[in-house]
């Protein structure tokens, strides 16, 4: 099947859902020749991935990743990647400041692959565990209402292609799935893009898959967030309902940044902005900025502020009355704990 569907890609004609699935499910069962593997990633990047297809990779993706329980209303902040700006991890802050707020955040993410530093990187290199078990995380969901769900951890057969994919040097439809790799599967998203041609493509997957409430955010920098140095076209999906809007800073009385106010660095210098942010130092004001409007937008998506104006204000609030900080301390605490007991374990035998 992999053969034929290399033919059909060639020749710059689309799979469909069931083709796609078939052949996905082949890569991840093992079975596939690594050859096959990398050819049929490489032409499938340069034909262009369609939702169909998408929507059969990641059906076989689906039912190979090892699920976590959903435990209530569960949001998860992430991009895509690949906008190539060095900005900031905003939807990493964002996710922090949103459950210091009171929201059940669920993140799942992977270490860099087209930046200095992934969501994975900051939040270890902060000391938080970021390898947990589909127990731990539930367990972290209830007691604290956060938990990163590394994607090793949970897509064990997507991982075990990970080093043709490094040695392939540029991004392929894995990472298209990966936004949508989520263990627990909520059904409360922030999604951001990188590139106009797969919002809308993400928009209408969201809508299929029984979505709640999710916003697909697109910076006309090619910023994959709700961007302040452009205009931001959102797509908001309510249900199978999905409308197209197009955000400003001024909307809620902000004004546009330079784009090189929300870089960031590598790994070391994103902890520090991290924690600068936090302790509420005038030298982050923008990414302060925007880390609020991302986390408004996750908090009226988890049904904790009714527009994004009055999500921005309480994210705001809960940087600057220490919340967010705190919040980061409690995920350290946790993950010094876990390593304590594993330590006492290993001494005990």
């Amino acid at each position: 099947m992999l053969k034929v569907a290399l033919k059909k890609l060639l020749g710059r004609q689309s799979l469909s859902e069931a083709e796609a699935e078939y052949c996905m499910q082949h890569i991840l069962s093992g079975a596939a020749e690594p050859l096959q593997v990398a050819a049929f990633l490489s032409i499938a990047e340069g034909k262009g991935t369609e939702k169909e297809e998408l929507l059969g990779y990641l059906k076989a993706m689906w039912s190979q990743m090892l699920p976590v329980e959903r435990t209530g209303n569960v949001v998860d902040i992430c991009g895509t990647g690949g906008d190539n700006l060095g900005s900031f991890n905003i939807s990493t802050a964002a996710a922090l400041t949103v459950s210091a707020a009171g929201a059940k955040v669920a993140k799942c993410g992977n270490r860099s692959s087209s930046s200095s530093c992934g969501s994975a990187d900051l939040l270890e290199a902060a000391g938080v565990r970021i390898e947990l078990s589909g127990t731990e995380a539930d367990d972290w969901l209830r007691e604290n209402g956060f938990a990163f769900l590394f994607t090793p951890k949970f897509h064990p057969a997507i991982s075990s292609w990970s080093n043709l994919r490094r040695s392939l040097g540029f991004r392929t439809i894995f990472n298209l799935m990966g936004p949508l790799g989520n263990p627990i599967q909520p059904t409360r998203r922030l999604m951001g893009v990188s590139s106009p041609s797969l919002a809308p493509m993400y928009a209408d997957i969201l809508s299929s898959i029984g979505t709640e409430h999710a916003l697909v955010a697109l910076g006309m920098d090619g910023m994959d967030e709700i961007s302040l140095s452009a205009p931001t076209v959102l797509y908001e999906i309510k249900g199978q309902t999905v409308s197209r809007t197009l955000w400003e800073p001024q909307s809620i009385g902000l004004q546009y940044v330079e784009i090189g106010e929300l870089k960031g660095g590598t790994v070391q210098d994103n902890v520090n902005i991290l924690h600068m942010l936090f302790e509420g130092s005038r030298q982050v004001s923008a990414i302060r900025q925007v880390t609020c409007v991302n986390a408004g937008a996750a908090l009226m998506i988890s049904g904790l502020a009714d527009t994004l104006r009055e999500g921005y204000w309480i994210a705001e609030e809960t940087i600057s009355s220490g919340q967010a900080g705190a919040k980061l301390q409690e995920l350290v605490n946790s993950s010094t704990q876990i390593g304590e007991e594993a330590q006492n374990y290993v001494h005990a035998k």
